[in-house]
């Protein structure tokens, strides 16, 4: 099998790796830009003399990406390219999220109600659901992924909620658990970190009809709010079940699973089901205007970077 490798530092489309692997029928064309694309070799269509008698490997990417700028194409034999180029794609993998939390009272609609809730004022059903979702930790000495949290001095509070999940560390931004300023109607602290989530949760009593207005929101960060209310589980006399549902920015398209609203019970699986969709959610938000063009120059720095040490 033929491998080769093409890069270009600079481009009208930016920085661009391309691989191409000619002779393996499970083999790929992959070319890395501001996206990752992949042509699979058994569906690109050729003609049967070219394939009896080949064909040039740039020839090839023109054929199936006209787009590609060829003539800024230049080979690279350098051996480091992939393992650096794998490290590259590594680091981008997100593993660890965070994700804010508060609790709104019966009669409470609005954002900077929820995070003006002390922990006194908590209620047993949002507890239970905080111990739902995680287990608390003390933030002093703590050595898992922080989110921002001192770990140090308590500056931030001295306990927070955070979970192992698949292979992702996920910490709970808990409002209650955050320092708290009687003299502060909009609670900064509070909003330093909870404003800065993707997504955010908010426990509305269930006795409460009144709907939360997602207007009070003020982040321009928070672009995925998950409402949830606790209502009696119709299938466990006496537990708790929650309906759940999720409002997003304008912008983020559908993700997976389930459509929500949906009520999900208080076990294993539905906790599973409701963490996968705020993992999918915030994944679906990097794909939003607003943080696609951020993500998009830093992949492209990374890219340069490493065509740059390899040519």
């Amino acid at each position: 099998m033929l491998h080769y490798n093409y890069v270009a530092a600079t481009s009208a489309q930016g920085p661009i790796v391309v691989s191409i692997a000619i002779g393996d029928p499970k083999g790929v064309i992959r070319i890395l830009g501001s996206e990752r694309i992949e042509y699979p070799w058994s569906a690109i269509s050729l003609p049967w003399y070219k394939r009896i008698f080949g064909i040039s490997p740039l020839s090839l990417l023109g054929q199936i990406c006209p787009a590609i700028p060829l003539q800024s194409l230049a080979s690279c034999t350098n051996p480091r390219l992939v393992p650096e180029l794998e490290r590259m794609e590594e680091r981008q993998i997100i593993r660890c999220y965070k994700f804010g939390v508060y609790q709104l009272l019966p009669g409470q609609t609005l954002e900077h109600q929820g995070l003006a809730n002390t922990y006194d004022s908590c209620t047993p059903d949002f507890l239970d659901f905080l111990r739902w979702l995680g287990e608390p930790i003390k933030l002093n000495g703590w050595k898992g992924y922080r989110a921002g949290l001192d770990t140090l001095g308590d500056t931030t509070g001295e306990t927070s909620v955070f979970t192992h999940w698949n292979a992702y560390q996920i910490m709970f931004h808990c409002a209650p658990y955050l320092p708290f300023n009687p003299s502060d109607t909009q609670q900064v602290e509070r909003r330093r970190f909870i404003g800065n989530d993707i997504v955010v949760i908010v426990f509305k009593e269930s006795d409460d009809e009144e709907q939360f207005d997602l207007d009070s929101v003020g982040s321009r960060q928070n672009h995925i709010i998950c409402i949830v209310r606790p209502i009696p589980s119709a299938t466990n006399s006496g537990a708790v079940a929650y309906r759940v549902a999720i409002a997003v920015k304008n912008g983020i398209r559908n993700f997976t699973p389930l459509d929500f609203p949906v009520v999900l019970q208080r076990d294993d699986v539905s906790r599973d089901l409701l963490l996968l969709k705020l993992i999918s959610g915030e994944r679906a938000a990097y794909r939003a205007k607003a943080f696609a063009t951020q993500l998009t120059r830093t992949r492209e720095s990374l890219l340069r970077d490493v065509i740059e040490s390899c040519s």
